[in-house]
């Protein structure tokens, strides 16, 4: 029985001595043009990947450095997509059954371009993130078609460069002329200084996703900034990269306040709290994403307060 268990120990023992030695010899590189291809063909745009390293000594380790997605017309200047490096940590027995769990998924820097030019609006955060992935298509070519998913994500140092979300939603409101303008020129210095950032940060995120029907879909996703915060739900289609996703944009009650001091008009879209509440449809096909606000929620708004205002003075001049 000793000399067993001694067997096993040396066996053991080549085993772990084995997956390390081909952990640190295996060149996943050689593998890298038949994966490229594959994404290529799979989302239509050119992809690259300097470098792609394997670690299996917990799990399958993957590390893919300086990742980059763009349209075949651009150049990669005009990324859609860029990490400069991508660690994935697999756990190994469930990818026999092609169950493929995730149990995590790193970012230190993820660079998304919803626009073209040097004034293009560029999201950029930390990404960690959590998912299993049941793949249901026989052929590579269906995987994204017909995988589903499951996955928890959570979004640090998140920064949207070129863009004021707050007043991008301002700009909108077309009924109510030289708005923004207005509010910059009479608001107290500490909220101007909020609509004059040509940038918009957002404090950490945290959402549940699903993935089916090659769309990524996420409810009750709460995002937040120093000016305003949002709840959505939607999804984001992962061939075609189209948008479709429905918030409700809440401004502080401090903030509303001031909003309404300087353009009383603002006190039709408060809510009984006292806070602005603007709905939100942001759709589109990256990198033509537009953000609109629902011009007959606003309308309905006005409608039924200035309705309210005049019934009051008919009955007060009775």
């Amino acid at each position: 029985m000793k000399k067993f268990f001694i067997i096993i120990a040396v066996i053991l023992g080549l085993l772990i001595i084995g997956i390390a030695v081909f952990a640190l010899t295996f060149d996943a590189n050689r593998y890298k043009a038949a994966l490229i291809t594959k994404l290529e063909e799979s989302m239509d745009r050119d992809v690259r990947i300097d470098n792609i390293s394997v670690n299996l000594l917990r799990g399958v380790g993957l590390e893919a450095k300086g990742l980059a997605i763009k349209e075949k017309s651009k150049t990669w200047d005009d990324f859609l997509l860029k990490a400069d490096r991508i660690n994935i940590n697999i756990e190994i027995l469930p990818l026999l059954k092609k169950d493929i769990q995730v149990k995590r998924l790193f970012i230190p820097e993820l660079e998304i371009n919803a626009g073209s030019g040097a004034a293009s609006p560029v999201f950029r955060c930390a990404v960690d993130m959590k998912v299993r992935v049941l793949i249901n298509g026989i052929s590579q070519d269906d995987m994204l078609k017909t995988l589903s998913a499951k996955g928890k994500v959570k979004l640090t140092n998140a920064i949207l460069d070129n863009m004021n979300v707050l007043r991008t939603a301002l700009d909108q409101l077309n009924m109510l002329p030289s708005l923004v303008e207005k509010l910059k020129n009479n608001l107290p210095e500490k909220y101007s200084a909020l609509l004059d950032k040509n940038y918009t940060i957002f404090k950490p995120i945290n959402v549940d996703f699903e993935i089916k029907d090659a769309r990524i879909y996420f409810k009750d996703l709460f995002v937040e900034s120093d000016a305003f915060y949002l709840t959505s739900k939607g999804s984001v289609g992962m061939i075609d990269q189209s948008l479709e996703i429905y918030s409700n944009l809440f401004i502080p009650k401090d903030l509303s306040g001031a909003f309404i001091n300087v353009t009383p008009e603002f006190a039709y879209l408060t809510d009984k709290e006292g806070l602005i509440i603007m709905p939100l449809e942001i759709k589109g096909k990256i990198p033509s994403v537009s953000v609109m606000p629902d011009l007959n929620y606003v309308l309905r708004k006005l409608i039924a307060s200035k309705g309210q205002e005049l019934l009051n003075k008919l009955f007060k001049a009775r």
